[in-house]
């Protein structure tokens, strides 16, 4: 069944939208057919049933006579459902408002009186003039001001409230009207001894007919059922003892009639004791329609207009001010069972109202033989199910600051109504500003899956000692701009050698001016420091905001990373490499990798021991120099077969010992063959080691082994590294280091590994050139000149030394002369006799030399051989 005649206004509604902001209800009309009629039918006259006796109870609490609560569900309930946006809310009169406006006037006037009722009819004209204008205004966000907890505080103390304000209703003993709580807790213990039993027993009748049928019989309208038990066993006493005997009194007959006109008081003195208490039960009232509407909405998956429900609300309160009702708002008990009992658009709202006049035509002569005991009983009962106990308990446990604010919410609302409501409120906002100004800073760390490019916790997990990871969840505004600049100098006052911070920014909601004072400001004193301030994922928006201002010029160009980049393999490079270099922690997958973050190589050690006693000498030293790099030092030994692996544990452990006391992590490595040379070259190839140590024996006089050693020949001349090799009575250097250049391109990659290794020990460097012709020396000394001055760069102590002699005896005098404990040399391939038999220079430096020396190989020729090896497995 549709309208005809407002097709036209339809069409014209869906063409413009002013036409339906303020007819919403073209929105849901096209919805009704018979079936939804019907349907809200039902609703109606069930929600009909619902608002009787609460009406008359929630205006009993209001302090005015029973008809307004009725009233107050009629002709504003109809206004809230045809300009409000929700299609289940039910508006009327509700505790809390009923509550609040008796507390706001019963020290104004005379509760019940006809100036009570004239400032609270005023009271309801301002109170919608007020939701219209935030309507209007499109200022719906406030009410999210009022938070969950204080509502909870403010309607446990409602309840309070309620419960006192009846104590003289449900012991039948006299209380002046408006009695603080306290007060009237003081005059029930006074008058005790005059608590009159006929009443009370009615009252407790009452009250335990309505808490069984509520538990039992949960279909029937538990308030009904109770008031019905009430008036007849108050009629049973009266007929039986006499209501002078009993004391017992009643509401008296409602007046059957519709609701008069009424006007406000519009006078200066009237609208001074309304306008605050107005504020207050405006922004309470919308609270409440508000959020019943939102909780219904979830539930039928209806989209609500905050700002369309307060202009309904507005009209629907400034209507009810003229037709004689009180301040009204969404009732969640009626919505809800409007809701449950099928409703499907405001017109079941609008039935109800048409009901309760009907009902209230029928049962207003009843009223007279409803005991004001009996009222109290079911006002008590209400007042009970306002305390949420369940979200109470769950406060008290989850937060001891939104328990203070309840706490603090609840007593406030006891002594003054508006007040409680006013410190809930201040309360709340202040505990925002509060967690707000300290946003949440969590270090974190790079997530551990391959290819991921988010960041996790660093709790249980190593951080890098250079650049700290933070992620900030929440603004950076003035409030909390102090509190993020501490944190960040924090960072390096804790670790000073983290002097780079990058943001994980994804969490970071909002910038201001001020905050973006304190970015700036910590990107030049980071700078400073050597490091800088760096941000992954901040979003275009905020970026914009810095460019705007000119942040960007402190921070940095580079310092933004946009999302999927591999940010912690940008910065790698901008860290300190002498601090990569004894790192053990490398969280990031470059520190995996062998470049350190200035290019060079990162080193990886393997020591090769057979056991015996010539194998002491170069133990010490690759341990010495493994805890130098701060790296772990791989051992290794061949075996012959599988049954000499207890031979094997026998020549790792003493080593294995050494290094655990020197602090040096240290891996075992056992190789299986008939050829141990062989097999050590393997485990080097294997390990991608970089320098392998080894022992030798000493010469026994031949010309062969005084020059160097079968066995570590042939390693020098086939391991796919460079070869630092030790004799009986080398030792750790510590005096100097000897650098042999022959001015070849070779050359400059044997004085990269020397300087490393000069860096990391401390030791000063010699560089010795040797020359056949004097005429060769100016080139020679430009060539030393050269490599020693890089070194000098990298804040090593270095010299030169140009001789006119044969290379290898060059080296030998300068280490003897110069008391050298490492010698660097370089490795050339040779061929046919002249490298087995007569030796190469590097042979004959080895062979001769006491101290241990660093035989240096080109990277050409390592890869040839690990190819090599690689083809040969």
């Amino acid at each position: 069944m549709r309208t005809s005649a407002l097709r036209p206004i339809l069409m014209t509604s869906r063409r413009n939208p002013l036409l339906a902001k303020w007819l919403p209800f073209l929105r849901w009309w096209p919805r009704v057919n018979r079936a939804t009629l019907r349907d809200d039918l039902i609703a109606g006259l069930t929600g009909a049933l619902i608002v009787l006796p609460q009406g008359v109870a929630f205006a009993t609490i209001a302090g005015l006579p029973p008809q307004y609560g009725l009233y107050a569900a009629m002709l504003p309930a109809v206004i809230a459902a045809l300009f409000g946006s929700s299609w289940h809310l039910v508006s009327g009169p509700t505790t809390a408002i009923s509550i609040a406006v008796f507390a706001a006037l019963s020290h104004q006037a005379e509760p019940g009186s006809a100036h009570y009722i004239s400032l609270v009819l005023t009271l309801t004209f301002l109170v919608g003039v007020f939701q219209l204008v935030l309507g209007l205004a499109r200022m719906g966000v406030l009410v999210n001001f009022i938070s969950h907890t204080v509502v909870i505080g403010f309607t446990s103390g409602a309840a309070i409230l309620i419960a006192a304000s009846q104590v003289r209703s449900f012991f039948g003993i006299d209380i002046p009207r408006g009695t603080p709580f306290y007060e009237t807790i003081r005059l029930l213990f006074v008058q005790f001894a005059d608590i009159n039993p006929w009443v009370t027993a009615v009252a407790g009748i009452t009250l335990a007919s309505g808490i069984l049928t509520r538990r039992y019989l949960k279909k029937l309208p538990y308030m009904i059922v109770a008031m019905i038990v009430g008036s007849l066993f108050a009629e049973g006493l009266n007929l039986r003892l006499g209501q002078d005997a009993t004391g017992i009194i009643t509401i008296g007959a409602l007046p059957a009639t519709l609701p008069p006109l009424s006007l406000p008081d519009f006078s200066l003195a009237s609208l001074r004791v309304t306008i605050g208490p107005a504020l207050v039960i405006t922004m309470l009232a919308l609270t409440e329609a508000v959020s019943i509407s939102r909780a219904i909405a979830v539930r039928s998956e209806q989209r609500v207009d905050g700002n369309q429900e307060f202009i309904g609300q507005g009209l629907s309160n400034i209507v009810g001010a003229f037709f004689s009702g009180y301040a009204s708002s969404g009732s969640f008990n009626r919505s809800g069972v409007n809701y449950e009992a099928g409703a499907r658009t405001p017109l079941a709202s609008i039935f109800a109202s048409i009901a309760l006049v009907a009902v209230l035509l029928l049962v207003a002569p009843l009223a007279a033989y409803l005991p004001t005991a009996a009222m109290a009983g079911i006002l008590f009962l209400v007042a009970w199910g306002l305390v949420d106990f369940h979200h109470i308990e769950s406060i008290w446990h989850t937060s001891k600051a939104e328990s203070a604010i309840l706490a603090a919410t609840l007593i406030g609302t006891l002594f003054n109504l508006e007040a409680g409501i006013f410190v809930g409120v201040f309360l709340s906002l202040v505990m925002f500003l509060y967690r707000t100004s300290r946003p949440e800073i969590i270090p974190v760390v790079p997530a551990p899956e391959e290819g991921a490019y988010h960041f996790v916790r660093a709790r249980g997990h190593p951080e890098c000692p250079q650049l700290r990871i933070v992620r900030i969840n929440g603004p950076l505004y003035f409030g909390a701009a102090n509190y993020v600049q501490q944190a960040l100098q924090q960072i390096d006052e804790d670790n000073p050698l983290q002097k780079s911070v990058l943001i994980a920014a994804a969490s970071l909601s909002y910038i201001d001016v001020a905050g973006a004072e304190v970015l700036a400001q910590e990107a030049r004193r980071r700078r400073r420091l050597g490091g800088g301030l760096y941000f992954y994922r901040l979003n275009q928006r905020l970026q914009n905001f810095l460019k705007q201002g000119n942040y960007v010029k402190d921070i940095g160009e580079g310092a933004f990373f946009p999302v999927m980049t591999n940010v912690t393999g940008a910065l790698y490079w901008t860290l300190d490499p002498d601090v990569c270099r004894t790192c053990k922690t490398r969280i990031f997958k470059e520190c995996h990798d062998k470049l350190l973050p200035d290019g060079l190589r990162r080193q990886r050690l393997l020591l090769a021991t057979d056991g015996s006693e010539f194998s002491a000498a170069p133990a010490a030293i690759a341990i010495a120099l493994a805890r130098s790099f701060g790296v772990t030092l791989d051992i290794m030994t061949a075996v012959g077969t599988l049954d000499e692996t207890g031979l094997a544990r026998e020549r790792l452990a003493p080593v294995q010992r050494q290094a655990l006391v020197a602090g040096v992590d240290n891996e075992e490595i056992v190789r299986q063959g008939k050829q141990p040379v062989q097999e050590v070259i393997a485990a080097a190839a294997a390990a991608d080691t970089n320098i392998l140590v080894i022992g030798r024996r000493p010469p026994r006089g031949d010309l062969k082994d005084k020059l160097l050693g079968d066995a570590a020949a042939q390693i020098i001349g086939s391991a796919p590294c460079h070869v630092l090799v030790a004799g009986p009575q080398a030792a750790m250097w510590q005096k100097r280091i000897i650098l042999a250049s022959d001015g070849t391109d070779s050359s400059d990659s044997i004085a990269e590994v020397a300087g490393q290794i000069a860096r990391v020990t401390g030791t000063p460097v010699t560089v010795v050139g040797a020359i056949a012709h004097e005429k060769d020396r100016a080139e020679a000394f430009a060539d030393a000149g050269h490599k020693a001055g890089l070194m000098r760069l990298d804040g090593v102590e270095c010299d030169t030394r140009i001789v006119c002699a044969a290379p290898e005896q060059a080296i030998i005098d300068a280490a003897r002369e110069l008391d050298a404990d490492l010698v660097v040399v370089g490795h050339h391939r040779g061929k046919g006799l002249n490298r087995v038999i007569a030796g190469s220079v590097t042979d004959r430096v080895v062979g001769t030399l006491a101290c241990a020396v660093l035989v240096v190989k080109p990277a050409a020729e390592t890869g040839d051989v690990k190819a090599a090896i690689d083809k040969q497995s």
